[in-house]
């Protein structure tokens, strides 16, 4: 039996690929739900990459509840720096649901080049998404 990808599934994935496209030396790269559950993974087995994702939504759960308690309006995004690399979370607005995008650079990568790269994929992403929820609706179903 052949198991068909959910559209939201294909759709993140193609723009997971066109983002690790656009910017060199990604490591990987995820989009998941505000709770953790992974939707699309890029460069990363299914485990450790429920692992991230997890980890992912937490980080974004974090970082809104300091932007809040500081009184910073709307979280867009998280940059953690390492010794290794980058990691990058960014909220993915949708009209269902918000999606966290997450990526991870090596040590090579441009901090600012990551940045416009990912700021451009979320923004690009929830628009495709809100394309995929009108033509959802506007498919009518049978019963």
């Amino acid at each position: 039996m052949l198991k068909t990808q959910s559209p939201l599934r294909a759709l993140c994935v193609s723009h997971l690929q066109r983002l690790k496209d656009s910017v060199e030396h990604v490591r990987m790269a995820a989009v998941c739900s505000t709770d953790g559950f992974p939707i699309a993974l890029l460069g990363i087995e299914p485990q450790p990459g429920r692992k991230l994702t997890a980890m992912a939504a937490a980080l974004d759960g974090l970082s809104k509840s300091m932007g809040s308690e500081l009184e910073m309006g709307l979280l867009e995004g998280t940059v953690l720096e390492s010794e290794f690399g980058l990691v990058l979370c960014r909220q993915v607005h949708s009209p269902r649901r918000n999606l966290v995008l997450l990526l991870v650079m090596a040590e090579q990568g441009t901090y600012g080049h990551a940045l416009w790269a990912i700021k451009n994929a979320a923004k690009e992403m929830g628009a495709a998404l809100q394309e995929l929820v009108e033509l959802e609706t506007a498919i009518p179903t049978h019963q």
